[in-house]
């Protein structure tokens, strides 16, 4: 781990180019043990921008995907708002596409996550992951339940896009499954017409 690693101070930023999307500094305390974290702290969090609406229905779900070296998930937007961090010492290139109704629609933005950083993001926001460590437990806090019949209400939109400018590693040798692999140019998306949680 880098120095930047331990010790931040608990920090948000609103992204600009996806309206209602933040990037959390968490504090990772760690020692010849190993380290801990609080990785979602609601009372501190709200104070910094983490939105009250994320719990109005009561409806919260903890999701984590293990995922290998140069395994690409993505691109998604499910119908609910979501809390993603690393769980473990992985680390992944993220990437996150507005396919919302607007003049936010299509904006991208990327940035590498470990366990110091989470990312809200919000529903209707595609959200994608490439592995750049040995493994990763991706963590996904979601106020919504999962369920199949919610699955009609999914957008994608493929992560090999050119017109989205995402700069993936070694692409070409990514692992991404095949349903991935058969999303929808962004040309081709119908935008969503979904309340903005901001």
């Amino acid at each position: 781990m880098t120095e930047e690693f331990f010790e931040k101070e608990l920090a948000a930023r609103a992204i600009t180019t996806i309206p209602g999307m933040i990037e959390f500094d968490i504090p990772v305390h760690g020692d010849n043990r190993g380290w801990f974290k609080e990785n979602f702290q609601k009372e501190k969090m709200l104070p910094l921008g983490f939105p009250e609406a994320f719990f109005k229905d009561d409806k919260l779900q903890n999701n984590v995907s293990l995922s290998r070296n140069g395994v690409l998930r993505g691109l998604h937007a499910e119908p609910w708002d979501k809390y993603i961090s690393v769980a473990d010492n992985g680390k992944v290139l993220g990437a996150w596409v507005d396919l919302r109704e607007g003049e936010s629609f299509g904006h991208v933005y990327q940035t590498v996550i470990d366990a110091s950083k989470g990312i809200y993001v919000p529903r209707g926001v595609a959200n994608g992951f490439q592995v750049l460590s040995e493994t990763v437990s991706y963590s996904y806090l979601v106020n919504d339940y999962w369920a199949l019949e919610l699955k009609p209400k999914y957008a994608f939109v493929n992560y090999a896009d050119s017109a989205l400018g995402i700069s993936w590693d070694n692409v070409a040798n990514a692992e991404v499954s095949e349903a991935d692999k058969k999303h929808p140019l962004l040309q081709d998306v119908v935008p969503l017409k979904t309340k903005k949680l901001i």
